[in-house]
């Protein structure tokens, strides 16, 4: 297994094969470590040779060095299959890699309150929610810190990479690995830095519809205070794992960046957008299909809801276009039912789990 992820590894890095022997398969390092032409890493293809484990050892240095990682983090991702997520904080009081105690303990809580909240929006799937699954807990259990590093001061987390979180459901959709809630931290700071800090986003129902899957109320509140209570100016996160590395970069971060962070969660709290089960009925204004027979066909209909005038969306398979030209031609209302994506006056189906026309009286 162990040689298998080393390979994986190098090639998800765009190293290149180069040749393979009965003993070895060997690999030339991509360009931008300018190495020697002749450079190769030779990986062997089996462990059952007495020195075949220091040789992986020392073949565990190389790479530590190259991608600038130790030899801890490359056990982690190479034997234990997990993520690797490093903080990085950098400024006055962390040059010589130290920070105050109470400082670090700060961090500390509000790293983890970050995990529980990426965890809490992965398993319910929501905007809004505020409610902390018990999945969560597993999660969390399943996190190490581990020793830090020098270089300004850089907290170290094993993040669990296979480990499934949450079972699935009658009415549930799928099965949550926590590979799913690594990846979508990532996804949120990410967000957060280029689309908030760096952006200027409006905020309009559609921006909401498009985004959601990066949106999380609580968690943006976490990430704010994370910011300020922990005094950060500059940070980087950086997740390590067999598939890749990636950094996040957040420099000089700002009252007014922090202020633009919390005008943002206001502006979605003031548009009441939710996703969940919902159950629409209006007449068609739009059909859109290149090939009727294909999966490809959406619709957009118009209703009122709660006493409001409402937009709604939805992306069909054949069967049910083709009995949503059939409404609209002989101008019957639809019935929409399944997942959806919803502001107070517009909506997206995303799942969908019936489709009817409305009965004419």
């Amino acid at each position: 297994m162990i040689l298998d992820n080393i390979t994986t590894f190098l090639l998800k890095r765009r190293w290149h094969f180069y040749k393979m022997s009965n003993t070895f398969i060997s690999f030339t390092p991509p360009e931008e470590f300018n190495l020697n032409d002749d450079f190769k890493l030779h990986i062997p293809r089996e462990i059952s040779k007495v020195d075949s484990e220091n040789f992986i050892g020392n073949i565990i240095e190389i790479i530590a060095d190259l991608y600038e990682l130790t030899i801890d983090d490359l056990n982690v991702i190479l034997k234990n299959e997990n993520t690797v997520l490093k903080v990085r904080v950098y400024d006055n009081q962390t040059e010589d890699g130290r920070m105050p105690l109470t400082r670090f303990e700060e961090l500390v809580e509000k790293i983890r309150l970050i995990l529980a909240d990426t965890a809490s929006f992965v398993i319910n799937k929501s905007v809004t929610s505020t409610r902390v699954p018990e999945e969560v807990s597993r999660y969390l259990n399943l996190c190490n810190f581990m020793q830090t590093e020098k270089g300004s001061f850089v907290a170290k987390i094993q993040l669990p990479s296979k480990e499934l979180i949450k079972d699935s459901e009658l009415f549930d959709r799928q099965e949550i690995f926590s590979e799913e809630i690594n990846q979508k931290l990532g996804e949120v700071l990410t967000f957060v830095n280029n689309n908030i800090f760096e952006g200027d986003p409006h905020v309009t129902e559609e921006y909401l519809i498009e985004n959601e899957t990066r949106i999380n109320i609580k968690l943006f509140k976490n990430i704010e205070s994370f910011f300020s209570k922990a005094r950060l100016k500059n940070i980087d996160f950086s997740f390590h794992n067999i598939e890749n590395s990636n950094t996040i970069v957040n420099h000089n971060i700002t009252p007014l960046k922090l202020y633009k962070l919390n005008q943002f969660v206001e502006q979605i709290e003031s548009h009441s957008f939710e996703v969940g089960n919902f159950s629409f009925t209006g007449h068609i204004i739009a059909l859109k299909s290149k090939d009727p027979d294909g999966i490809k066909n959406s619709v957009i209909f118009t209703g009122v809801y709660d006493n409001l005038p409402m937009v709604a969306s939805a992306n069909l398979d054949s069967e049910h276009y083709k009995d949503a030209i059939e409404a609209h031609k002989f101008k019957q209302n639809i019935i929409v039912t399944g997942l959806a994506k919803r502001t107070k006056s517009r909506a997206r189906f995303i799942e969908i789990t019936s489709f009817e026309m409305e009965n004419q009286d």
